[in-house]
């Protein structure tokens, strides 16, 4: 039952694509500017490759893919002409580099990688290994076999291409879970003097695992808030209007997402959803 209203309430989302669509080109108070900013996993299958380059092929014919520092300049500045997006990877898995290598940097497109700090370099035999991906899939792995954790080379090749890395904690735990200060501590600004000290840069960006309202806390914001300069979330929602706040809307897709069920998200027909989770959350950083 539950999955027959799950297909249903899709079916609803795409078609309601069409019907923003037609208010937009027709009343120009539905035409307003998007500041998106998309999440992506491990994108390892040539198959997947594919669909995510033919995605992103899609969606330049009507936004602007931007840079991580174009991204800040935006949000400090306050202006945005035209649909933009930003590309953003969570957890740091190798397919990314590979992505990078073959697909971004080939349409000199700068995405923002998020690590975790203790999966870098790790084999997929080692516990540890083990230990951060019963963090990152509580319900067990994907269908997909998972890539290797990128390693400092990695990371070093895709700073050297102009791309940026965040910080996603130390092992991927679900941080509203946590009750001790040092272990939150650990979570969160060990990880981020380990990736800065590793390769000698600034981190001024994070990414709070699973990225939803019950996954963040009150002490947890609050640390970040001390500590970086943005903390992405995964409530869908436009980044235009949010001018000097640190919290980040962003929109979970994959490369299997159909383009129209992608674009229905980006032109905020499910942001209704969000906004109120994201106000609560915003309440913890002024």
């Amino acid at each position: 039952m539950i999955l027959i209203v799950r297909k249903i309430l899709f079916k609803i989302l795409d078609w309601s694509f069409i019907a923003r669509k037609f208010l937009q080109k027709h009343f120009t108070k539905f035409d307003n500017p998007n500041l998106r900013v998309l999440i992506y996993h491990d994108v390892k299958s040539e198959k997947q490759i594919n669909l995510f380059k033919n995605q992103i092929l899609s969606l330049r014919r009507n936004y602007e893919f931007i840079s991580p520092d174009e991204f800040e300049s935006y949000i400090y500045n306050g202006s945005n002409n035209g649909d933009k997006i930003l590309l953003t990877f969570d957890d740091g898995f190798k397919s990314n580099r590979k992505l990078a290598e073959e697909v971004l940097n080939e349409m000199n497109i700068k995405a923002l990688f998020f690590i975790v700090s203790d999966f870098l370099g790790e084999k997929k035999e080692s516990q540890k290994y083990k230990s951060i991906i019963n963090n990152i899939y509580p319900k067990g792995p994907t269908r997909f076999e998972l890539s290797d954790p990128m390693d400092k080379k990695d990371i070093e090749f895709l700073l050297s291409t102009g791309h940026k890395i965040g910080c996603h904690t130390f092992s991927h735990k679900m941080l509203s879970t946590i009750n001790s200060r040092s272990e939150l501590n650990k979570e969160l600004i060990k990880s981020k003097l380990n990736l800065e000290k590793e390769f000698g840069i600034k981190i001024n960006h994070f990414a709070f695992p699973f990225g939803t309202f019950k996954s963040i806390n009150k002490n947890s914001l609050e640390i970040l808030n001390q500590n970086f300069d943005f903390i992405h979330s995964g409530l869908r929602g436009n980044n235009k209007n949010i001018k000097n706040n640190k919290l980040v809307f962003r929109d979970a897709v994959n490369p299997e997402m159909g383009i129209t069920r992608l674009k229905s998200f980006l032109i905020g027909n499910a942001d209704f959803l969000y906004i109120g989770k994201y106000n609560k959350l915003k309440k913890y950083l002024i």
